[in-house]
């Protein structure tokens, strides 16, 4: 889907107005008196956090209707800066009321009322943890699975605290009907919650996959072939990726994102990895007939009609160029693509045979870019520039697309470079493998 600017204003228009739901529900109808600038700011804070952090379980990129509008990277980085926001916001509340006025501080008295006061410094413990176990949460040594358990009970726990707290002082809530509209606003947040975790899962049991095939590819990958087991397979697009859970159920932990490799013409789904996990690694294991379940399809780091392909990729970033040049091959696109090709060493290059065998197959010139190159190499060398994308830039740019997958520091530099270049961003597309 292409990028526009009439879809940023229109989804920016639908985050900021769910978000002042909370607010705009406090200050509607009889007002209570006015308690001073920095006390209804706080109380402001609270309300407008609230309707933020509700909104992240919708913002999540889990929804299909919305992440293809601006992209499962763009979607997530978001999800991750209005989740920032919204954490400091709700923090806001009770500080910068506290500090305007010490009356306050019963409500963290457990002589006074205890649930209340161990509810409010729960929640607090609550609020810091998840920001500091979503900005550093390699530091804390979290695996991915723990890490989105922890955050997922987090987040619903804060909600519920909050809602509860709001209905209970009822200052801005005194009627009935204001009671209801936030509760019904938690029961929302905790049903997409549920939806995610349970009904989705819930309905995939009815669409198993098996494996077909394992087999090891260059550069320490392993690429898994899976059919459908007695249903018609999902329809998807070359460059989306879908969710992925190994074993009898999709009940676990256990679920991470892969690009589709394989093209969309073929009956069978192909997903490659590198060995960089506990999980990745335990592809090499996996024997024929092993059932496998797919979330999806999601993403919209796809190629349109019209355009032109420039892919710059590195290291097992290739996974969704592989998808969209294999599907080019097999539906005989007369369409040219440029493959830049970034890698430590040549021996490593994943799918450099069949990448030779396609470019003579299709309109397709690929550029291998070696960090480490062998003695007597004659193509390129070094790291992704400015000056290397400039030299193998088509000769009308605006035709094309620009697609963008490998390591952060690469896709960084790349997407600095081509702005300069004059490349309008909504020709830009990236889709970074480290989502979190």
């Amino acid at each position: 889907m292409k990028y526009t600017y009439k879809r940023a204003a229109y989804w920016l228009f639908i985050f900021i107005l769910l978000s002042l739901v909370p607010l705009i529900v406090a200050l509607t109808g009889n007002i209570p008196g006015y308690r001073g600038f920095w006390t209804e700011l706080g109380v402001a804070l609270g309300f407008l956090g609230f309707g933020m952090l509700g909104l992240q379980f919708v913002f999540s990129g889990r929804f299909r209707k919305i992440a293809p509008t601006y992209g499962m990277d763009n979607i997530l980085q978001f999800h991750r800066e209005t989740g920032i926001f919204a954490v400091i916001f709700v923090l806001a509340h009770p500080v910068i009321n506290l500090i305007s006025n010490p009356e306050f501080l019963e409500y963290l008295d457990p002589g006074v009322n205890f649930m209340r006061a161990i509810a409010l410094y729960f929640v607090s413990a609550f609020l810091v943890l998840i920001l500091a176990t979503s900005l550093w949460r390699i530091m804390f040594r979290l695996d991915y699975e723990r890490w989105r358990l922890v955050h997922g009970f987090l987040s619903l726990a804060i909600l519920f605290i909050g809602t509860v707290h709001a209905i209970q002082v009822s200052h801005y809530l005194e009627p009935f009907w204001k009671k209801a509209v936030i509760g019904a606003s938690f029961l929302t947040y905790g049903y997409l919650v549920l939806h995610t975790r349970l009904v989705r899962p819930c309905f995939n049991t009815k669409k198993p996959y098996r494996v077909v095939s394992g087999n090891r590819e260059r550069g320490d990958c392993w690429t898994l072939k899976v059919e459908p087991a007695g249903h018609k397979r999902l329809d998807y697009i070359c460059g989306q990726f879908v969710w992925i859970t190994i074993g009898p159920t999709p009940f676990s932990l256990q679920q991470h994102p892969f690009s589709i490799a394989s093209s969309a013409r073929d009956k069978t789904l192909s997903f490659t990895t590198k060995e960089t996990g506990d999980f990745t690694s335990s592809w090499k294991n996996v024997k024929p007939g092993t059932k496998v379940f797919l979330e999806g399809p999601f993403g919209s780091f796809v190629p349109e009609k019209g355009h032109n392909l420039f892919l710059i990729m590195g290291g097992i970033g290739i996974t969704p160029a592989m998808g969209m040049l294999r599907t080019m091959r097999d539906s005989q696109d007369p369409r040219s693509a440029v493959l830049i090709y970034a890698n430590t060493d040549w021996e490593g290059v994943t799918f450099r045979e069949e990448l030779d065998v396609i470019s003579k197959e299709i309109n397709l010139k690929v550029i291998h870019l070696l960090e480490k190159p062998p003695e007597g190499w004659k193509g390129e060398t070094g790291l992704v520039t400015r000056d290397l994308l400039k030299k193998h830039m088509p000769d009308n740019p605006e035709k094309s697309m620009f697609f963008i997958c490998g390591p952060n520091p690469m896709m960084d530099i790349a997407e600095i470079s081509l702005r300069e270049l004059g490349i309008d961003w909504r020709l830009i597309y990236s889709e970074r493998f480290e989502i979190i």
